[in-house]
């Protein structure tokens, strides 16, 4: 994945960075050095999300898990049997819900709640992290009542009473969250152990974590510290306590070789499209009433993106529906126009674009940062908010391309899977892993090129270490993974099948398949193939 597209067979790996990447015949192996034939399979750079929760993956690991659910009723007897198993007025926490997989769509409310725990305060957070479903017990632990006004960016769902209906969304949904008891240390800890395995084993070497919190920050510090993190992750802090300490910090910070980096801070704009808090600049098809939320003011954002900006922070501003977009493209063009540091500037998932927005990425050098299973996801009913003529700029991948922009691509996990593969196959065919029809917009497809490059290069280009990663280059990370089958050959819907044989992070193999175990063991001293002296 270097500028020029360079194909090579063989690769040697000294200190856990690629020391030669050509060919066989150029490669004079010494004697009892280690050599791992690969039987011509392919070999990418590690796969990086470039928009992934790994804290929140660790989390969900310690919750109820509710994406599998298919109605209201059916997460309330969860939480019910969930209630059984514990103390009175303990809380009870999940993820995952999501309406418009049950039947009527219709968002849930308290009173499911209350008769499967009574007592047991509930907050339940929907996939995408912009709503949750709370009982009447955590409404009251909160203090949250028919009086409770709306907070700034926030929305308190109420009932034709005026109480409040158990649906918060956006920032009232911080009326509840510091009430939510933490994990242990130790179980947190485990967790983030098993989330990291999943996600090699899936071909993601690392991943770009916005919004990660002080508390996750230590955790990754001590595992790293134990040798238990073979992983990188350049995270985005939020919030006035996380922010606070990096801006007195004055910079960026690193924790071991380059497997945590603290460099950048995330600001959120508006919220998710799903519960119709995406700032629109027209009003919702499905809510005509409404144009969704903006969270923080503009004015805020610039302030504190130049904050960020002096202390060699990059800026990440999340921003879905097209009037966000907008929002902050124009705080960027302010940023931009005034000089200064050239931070790396970030719009996180860039979701719906009024057309005229389109070439401003490019213009202002600011990155799209974009999740393909989204699009996959939201098309079922993404019309039904947006309208037809909204549609053209909704995940508009290849107008942006044609502009002069590159994308960072990701996955936002755990709303997504984090399986990268499945992100590439959306990008290449812009339709469900499940059918075959591309329902809107196919000619905003990627090529299969451009769709690796996202999760490799181009990752690495938006943060600023692509001298470091991304590509198979000498003097680069050996951050590798081999693949099932080649990702450029296969037929298109076979993209999404492929899985890693081996992983490969800082020369150090982390996640191997039975086959390639085998033939670890029994190639340790061969010639004229693949070379490392640290992988097997």
């Amino acid at each position: 994945m270097d500028a020029a597209g360079s194909v090579v067979d063989s690769l040697v790996v000294r200190d856990g960075r690629v020391a030669f990447a050509g060919r066989r015949g150029e490669i004079n192996p010494a004697a009892g050095e280690t050599v791992l034939d690969l039987g011509g399979r392919t070999v990418l750079p590690g796969l990086v999300d470039g928009h992934g929760h790994l804290m929140l993956l660790a989390r969900a690991r310690l919750e109820l898990s509710l994406a599998a659910a298919g109605s209201e009723e059916e997460i309330a007897r969860m939480v019910g049997r969930a209630a059984g198993a514990l103390s009175p007025g303990e809380w009870i926490a999940g993820r995952g819900w999501d309406q418009s997989r049950w039947p009527g769509q219709g968002f849930p409310t308290r009173a499911s709640l209350d008769r499967a725990a009574p007592g047991h305060p509930v907050a339940l957070v929907r996939v995408d992290g912009h709503a949750t479903w709370a009982s009447g017990a955590a409404l009251a632990r909160a203090g949250i009542t028919r009086h409770t006004a709306d907070p700034e960016g926030g929305r308190i769902a109420r009932d034709a009473r005026g109480e409040p209906a158990g649906l918060l969304i956006d920032l009232a949904q911080d009326l509840i969250r510091p009430l939510i008891p933490p994990p242990s240390e130790e179980r947190f800890d485990e967790a983030v152990q098993a989330v990291i395995a999943e996600c090699l084993a899936k071909g993601l070497t690392g991943a770009h974590e916005p919004g990660l919190d002080l508390a996750a920050i230590a955790s990754y510090a001590r595992l790293i510290g134990r040798g238990h993190f073979p992983f990188r992750v350049f995270a985005a802090v939020s919030g006035k306590k996380a922010w606070g300490r990096y801006r007195e910090r004055g910079a960026p910070e690193s924790v071991g070789d380059g497997q945590l980096t603290v460099g950048a801070l995330k600001l959120w704009l508006d919220g998710a499209l799903g519960s119709r808090g995406a700032a629109l600049h027209a009003p919702y098809c499905d809510d005509p009433a409404n144009t969704g939320l903006v969270l923080v003011p503009p004015g805020e954002v610039e302030r504190l993106s130049r904050e960020a900006a002096a202390r060699g922070f990059h800026v990440w501003v999340h921003a879905i529906g097209d009037r966000a977009n907008t929002l902050v493209l124009d705080v960027f063009e302010k940023l931009r126009a005034a000089g200064g540091p050239r931070s790396r500037l970030r719009v996180e998932h860039a979701q719906i674009l009024a057309p005229a927005d389109i070439p401003r990425f490019a213009r202002l050098g600011v990155v799209p940062s974009m999740q393909p299973t989204h699009c996959t996801s939201d098309m079922r009913w993404a019309g039904e908010r947006l309208g037809p003529e909204r549609l053209a700029g909704a995940y508009a991948w290849r107008s942006v391309l044609d502009a002069g922009a590159y994308i960072a691509g990701g996955s936002d996990f755990p709303v997504e899977d984090a399986n990268p593969f499945h992100g590439i196959h959306a990008a290449v065919t812009r339709r469900p892993r499940e059918g075959s029809d591309p329902r809107w917009s196919p000619a905003q497809r990627m090529t299969r090129e451009e769709a690796v490059r996202s999760f490799t290069i181009w990752n690495a280009r938006s943060i600023g270490l692509d001298a470091d990663q991304g590509s198979i280059e000498p003097g680069k990370r050996a951050d590798l993974i081999a693949l099932s089958d080649d990702v450029f050959a296969c037929a298109p819907d076979e993209i999404a099948a492929i899985t890693p044989t081996f992983t490969m992070v800082g020369g150090l193999v982390v996640h191997r398949d039975q086959e390639v175990a085998a033939s670890l063991s029994a190639s340790r001293v061969r010639s004229g193939t693949s070379t490392s002296d640290t992988s097997a």
